[in-house]
């Protein structure tokens, strides 16, 4: 009775993996981690599961490191896909000649809203991005919020 159990129980790991890399096989590729970003790794998947094909991270943090990464692509339906309107206009105005050369420099919450830091390596310049921070950690949304960012500003 022991082995058959271990067997089952076997059966159904070797499956469990087996369904997992063919997943992982079917998700097609992730987004490239850009170096550039300190302290970052790249959550982002594309899902063809419901209505909801971009996977958005709940953390604020990694949240605006996948705006950044997208914006230093260049990948303008990411950048529109993670933040509002206003900073995805912004941000297309600053330009992106020196956009892959940000490094994250800092966060920080108030008020319910998460600021990240971040400065170019090229140019000294800095950057913040504002989201509210509700709206990205939900733990009752595995999929996250779109559109979050709704704050950027540049200095220097």
């Amino acid at each position: 009775m022991t082995s058959t159990i271990r067997n089952r129980t076997a059966a159904i790991g070797i499956a469990t993996v087996a369904g997992l890399a063919g997943l992982g096989l079917t998700a097609g590729p992730a987004m490239a981690a850009d170096a550039s970003l300190a302290d970052s790794s790249s959550q982002s998947t594309d899902s063809d599961v419901g209505t909801q094909s971009v996977y958005y991270p709940t953390d604020p943090v990694t949240y605006a490191d996948e705006l950044v990464r997208a914006w230093g692509q260049g990948d303008t339906d990411r950048v529109e896909a993670f933040a509002s309107s206003q900073v995805a206009a912004k941000l297309k105005a600053h330009g992106d000649d020196e956009a892959t050369h940000w490094n994250r420099v800092g966060a920080e919450g108030a008020a319910g809203t998460t600021y990240v830091d971040y400065e170019n390596t090229v140019t000294g310049e800095k950057m913040w991005l504002g989201m509210p921070t509700e709206a990205v950690v939900d733990p009752d949304d595995e999929w996250g919020t779109p559109n979050a960012v709704h704050k950027v500003n540049f200095e220097g």
